[in-house]
């Protein structure tokens, strides 16, 4: 076994292709002269850089006060903490916790919380100049954050458009929507097709409501389908097919909710956005009384 193990990593490096052996080659032995480099808060040449001209000092306490947690960093995770705990009493604190020049924590809130429980001293390293925009960075390179964590970091007051992440919590508290439907809501994206950007401003904290009261509008009447087809309203080509169809000729809001509710098997084979449009129409239109009106795609409309 052993000799078809070391075969099998002979095989790989002779797979390496000739580029990538030159690049690993060229980077070992040419410095990226000229390159600012920043470590630690402090932006250095990397030209004049040598091996010991960068001292990190490694420091502990067991003064657990000293240390701040950013009240705008995501929740604390229960099982992570548990888990380093018990790595953290079999094997120690592997890697340091990385605090600002205001002992703001920075990276290690969970490793801080495991010392606590332990009761030992805790290892850490302090890093000037950083801010909750590098906690952010350094977390997506381990644990991905997710959507209620970007909220619940911009929403706070320290960040300049907290107020308009305000707005969104209060709107998925009001309608209890997906949260990335009623994110497309308030930032019109369903009625665009813009999703993927949007949600890339969000991340970055750059996000903008485009109308409130349109999105409020589209809400309640999302609320008013999920009281009856809750599964439909989970998919948000459903929901942009539906507030889409609002700009034909004839919609009734009234008629497409009892449309909806006798018709909910015209959606099943939907996959496409173009699927999901063709869809809502034939469910509205479906053994449609004669005293109503039918609908039907223009290509102005969509």
């Amino acid at each position: 076994m052993n000799t078809l193990i070391k075969f099998m990593q002979q095989l790989r490096k002779l797979k390496m292709s000739k580029k990538r052996k030159k690049m690993v080659r060229e980077a070992s032995i040419k410095p990226w002269r000229g390159l600012n480099v920043s470590i630690l808060g402090n932006t250095l040449e990397r030209s004049s850089m040598t091996d010991d001209e960068v001292i990190t000092t490694v420091k502990y306490t067991a003064d657990y006060s000293k240390f701040i947690i950013l009240e705008d960093n995501r929740d604390v995770d229960e099982n992570a903490v548990n888990k380093l705990v018990v790595s953290i009493k079999k094997r120690g604190q592997l890697q340091p916790i990385i605090v600002n020049d205001k002992y703001q924590v920075i990276d290690g809130q969970h490793r801080l919380d495991a010392c606590k429980i332990l009761g030992i001293p805790v290892a850490f390293i302090k890093s000037t100049k950083a801010t909750i925009k590098d906690v952010v960075l350094i977390n997506n390179t381990q644990k991905s954050w997710r959507n209620q964590d970007y909220l619940k970091t911009f929403s706070h007051s320290n960040h300049v458009n907290h107020l308009e992440y305000k707005k969104v919590v209060t709107f998925l508290k009001n309608y209890t929507l997906p949260f990335t439907v009623g994110l497309n809501l308030l930032s019109g994206a369903l009625a665009s097709g813009g999703a993927t950007n949007k949600l890339v401003s969000f991340k970055n904290g750059d996000f903008k409501i485009e109308n409130l009261d349109k999105a409020e509008r589209w809400a309640a009447q999302l609320m008013k389908i999920k009281a009856f087809a809750p599964n439909l309203v989970k998919i948000a080509k459903f929901c942009m097919a539906f507030i889409k169809i609002q700009k034909l000729e004839g919609f009734s809001s009234l008629v497409a909710y009892e449309q909806i509710e006798k018709n909910v098997r015209k959606f099943d084979r939907c996959q496409n956005q173009e699927d999901w449009d063709e869809a809502m129409v034939r469910a509205y239109n479906y053994n449609l009384k004669k005293n109503k009106k039918r609908i039907s795609i223009k290509k102005d409309g969509f």
